[in-house]
């Protein structure tokens, strides 16, 4: 028996009667309608309506109608475009009210919004329903203010609005229009008694959700309404999210009568939503919520759309759970859902989250969807600066942006790509990046702004730094703290508490990061300023409102130990109201370091190992301090500790960069193509230096070994090799940038002031205390 009885008896009165069953155009406009009821839409309905007309039937109203649905359904203006012309030629464009709608409609529905409004504009007679399908038009492209002005001409019009009307509106106002004019549209809904309405409330309800000022806005809507369905509570549901009320919005849940699968993606999208800001447990805890709902749903067999799985990877990426990870990521493959742009561009996102960066390197790899090409690309690029793998994050960005295929950049990935700049030292590229945001509109942005002074002073260029700190239109506490940053790197003491003296002029209230860096300044002020730090110290709290956390007392303890107080600095140790971690046991015996005080650096390395007992570089440090009291069997049992725990080293690392490229090296390294011109050239410099004075300090040499063994180690240390392939392609004029990862050594430093000297050009190095900049046999640092 057939599915479709209307359909079954018709065709066969049609197929019985032949041509003659034609006669009667009701019943081929029936047999064309349930073609189309029945899905078989545009083919049949065409084929029934071209066997009308070769009977010389003429076709009604609904046959157009009919028609018209059937190209709605089937996406067809090609054909919708042959039956305007049908029915403009039958004069039913103009005198069938009914037919002008259907074609507005249809327009509308197929994209083609230009051709609705000029057949709209151009109808001699219209009624709401007329009205409503190109304000709905409008709303669904997202052209909400012609949405605004075209709901002003039907009020003018005198035309009356009802509950469609209302709810497009709404829906207008929810995407693009504030609070006033949504409220204006609420007002309306009053006055014309349609609140009560449960389109109209539900549309109300996501408005307020959006836009209201709290969520009683929402509550007070879904009270009102005398009838509720699933889309209300859903609505309130969401309305508690967006407001960041998770438990509510679990009760409203729990009370719902009825459930369907947009609800269980309104708790999916909301706990994604709300673990921003808040404490990690509870963000990881909202991705386990999230991922027990999506289990619960797939129990209850419901439909699983893209909104879910996106949630479902987010919730997933928010809990940080490798294993889960790959079960969804299963999921996602298995269920077809994979060929998405977006379900694949989270599919990334959620991949690095949970530790599957080589994952997401081939997903994109792979990657066919142009149009989530620049989030897959940002996730990528974020996902190296976050594990601190700079050199890949500005890899994956230059090989875009030499491509020229970057089309999208914004405030947030353009502060991503500067902050990169500076942790590398990359001038040349930084400098780039300023002249993108000036052509991109963006150096307005405070953000970009700060991040373009933090660039210049991490790449030693501290006088653009300034300069371009001072013609900032805005300015923020994080501008002050960069500028700040920018002078410490310089070891600018004196310099940053000018700085201070100016933002107390202008009363521009400090943070704890102010205060550390204030505090770390005193470390290389012109004279002793221990006194002045500890006042400083003292007024955070009873001045400041500002709680010294560990890493303040850390700094004092380095500013006094610095300065050669260090009966005062374990005083303040020991007037501590907390247990000193090891950052403040670090900071004594750094200080202690630059004044030889062997006594007081045992006991502060005592302290460290019983805190940190499996951090390596308190291995390295109790070793160099065996290897400087001659105690060599006791730094070899040390290193080898370590290596019988498995605990790895940093290893000394320097960079230089040219041609717009990074060159890495590491101690007595030969990996680079141009080794044998550096080992060749640093030779012959290193004769011309000694030459000059230079005298090899093996004290810095921390194993127990021949003297000629010694210097040949020290010989080809990563900061050497880095600066010499610099002076080897440096122009006339060119500053020489070197960048290490950790301290300079002592020997190092002394080569590169003599290098300096011998070659006259100016050799910059930036360490992990800041910068040193030789000029002509001298270095700023004045240590």
């Amino acid at each position: 028996m057939s599915p479709y009885p209307a359909f079954a008896s018709s065709h066969a009165v049609a197929a019985k009667s032949g041509a003659a069953a034609l006669s009667d155009a009701r019943l081929a406009n029936a047999v064309m309608c349930d073609y189309i009821r029945a899905g078989r839409l545009t083919d049949a309905a065409a084929a029934l309506f071209h066997s009308m007309r070769l009977a010389g039937l003429a076709p009604t109203e609904y046959t157009f109608v009919g028609l018209l649905t059937a190209c709605i359904r089937r996406g067809n203006p090609r054909l919708g475009t042959q039956v305007h012309a049908l029915a403009a030629k039958g004069r039913y464009c103009g005198g069938s009210l009914l037919v002008a709608n259907a074609l507005l409609g249809m327009y509308v529905k197929c994209g083609h919004l230009e051709d609705a409004l000029r057949m709209f504009y151009g109808m001699e007679e219209r009624d709401v329903s007329s009205w409503n399908t190109v304000l709905s038009g409008l709303v669904v492209l997202g052209t909400y203010e012609e949405a605004s002005e075209l709901f002003g001409d039907m009020r003018t019009g005198d035309v009356a609005v009802d509950r469609f009307s209302l709810s497009a509106l709404l829906t207008a106002a929810t995407e693009g229009f504030s609070l006033p004019q949504g409220a204006a549209v609420h007002a309306l809904s009053l006055k014309s008694g349609l609140e009560v309405d449960l389109s109209v409330g539900n549309a109300l309800i996501g408005f307020y959700a959006e836009h209201g000022d709290s969520v009683e806005d929402v509550v007070g809507v879904f009270q009102r309404m005398p009838v509720k369905d699933v889309s209300s509570w859903t609505g309130l549901l969401n309305g508690y999210m967006e407001f960041g009320l998770v438990d509510n919005a679990l009760g409203v849940f729990d009370q719902m009568p009825e459930r369907n699968f947009v609800t269980y993606n309104a708790v999916l999208t909301g706990f994604c939503q709300n673990k921003e800001g808040v404490r990690v447990t509870f963000a990881w805890k909202a991705g386990l919520q999230g991922l027990g709902l999506f289990r619960q749903m797939l129990e209850n067999g419901l439909e699983m759309s893209r909104v879910t799985m996106t949630s479902v990877l987010n919730a997933c990426a928010i809990a940080a759970d490798r294993k889960m990870s790959e079960q969804v990521h299963t999921f996602v493959i298995k269920c077809g859902c994979g060929s998405s742009p977006w379900i694949d561009a989270t599919l990334i996102d959620m991949c690095i989250k949970c530790g599957r960066s080589a994952d997401a390197r081939l997903l994109f790899e792979h990657w066919r969807h142009q149009e989530s090409f620049h989030i897959a690309w940002s996730s990528l690029l974020l996902s190296s600066v976050r594990d601190g793998e700079y050199e890949r994050a500005s890899s994956t960005f230059l090989l875009m942006f030499r491509s020229g295929d970057i089309q999208f950049i914004d405030e947030f990935l353009l502060t991503t790509v500067l902050g990169v700049c500076g942790a590398l030292g990359f001038t040349e590229l930084g400098k780039q990046m300023h002249l993108l945001a000036a052509k991109s509109g963006l150096l307005h942005a405070c953000g970009v702004g700060n991040a373009i002074v933090s660039m210049y002073g991490k790449c030693g260029q501290l006088e653009n730094a300034v300069t371009f700190f001072q013609r900032m239109p805005h300015r923020d506490l994080v501008s002050w703290n960069a500028l700040i940053t920018a002078h410490l790197l310089h070891r600018q003491g004196d310099e940053i508490w000018d700085i201070w003296s100016q933002m107390e002029r202008l009363v521009i209230k400090p943070d704890s990061v102010t205060f550390l860096l204030i505090i770390s300044a005193c470390s290389y002020t012109d004279s002793d300023s221990a006194d002045a730090c500890m006042e400083l110290f003292r007024c955070m709290s009873s001045k400041y409102n500002t709680e010294p956390a560990m890493e303040h007392f850390a700094a004092v303890v380095y500013v006094l130990g610095c300065w050669g107080h260090f009966d005062e600095a374990e005083q303040f140790i020991a007037s501590m109201p907390f247990k000193p971690g090891a950052l403040v046991w670090r900071s004594l015996l750094e200080s202690c370091s630059k004044q030889s005080n062997m006594t007081l650096r045992r006991r502060a390395m005592n302290h460290l190992l019983a805190l940190e007992p499996q951090d390596p570089s308190t291995y390295v440090l109790t070793s160099n301090l065996y290897s400087e009291s001659a105690k060599w069997h006791c730094s070899e049992n040390t290193r080898l500790e370590m290596r019988e725990k498995g605990i790895h080293k940093i290893p000394a690392r320097s960079w230089t960069f040219d041609d717009n490229a990074i060159h890495s090296f590491f101690a007595r390294d030969r990996s680079h193509p141009q080794s044998k011109d550096i080992y060749a050239g640093l030779d012959v410099l290193t004769l011309e230096c000694m030459k000059d004075g230079y005298e090899p300090d093996t004290t810095f040499v921390r194993h127990d070994v021949e003297e000629y063994q010694k210097r040949h180690f020290l010989m080809y240390h990563s900061a050497k090799l880095a600066a010499t392939y610099g002076l080897l392609m440096a122009g006339s004029g060119k500053i020489i940038r070197v960048v290490k990862n950790i301290c300079m050594c002592g020997d190092c430093h002394s080569f590169l002031e003599h290098a300096s000297a011998a070659t006259g050009k100016e050799i910059s190095v930036r360490d992990s205390n800041g910068f040193h900049i030789f000029r002509a046999g001298i270095c700023s640092c004045r240590e």
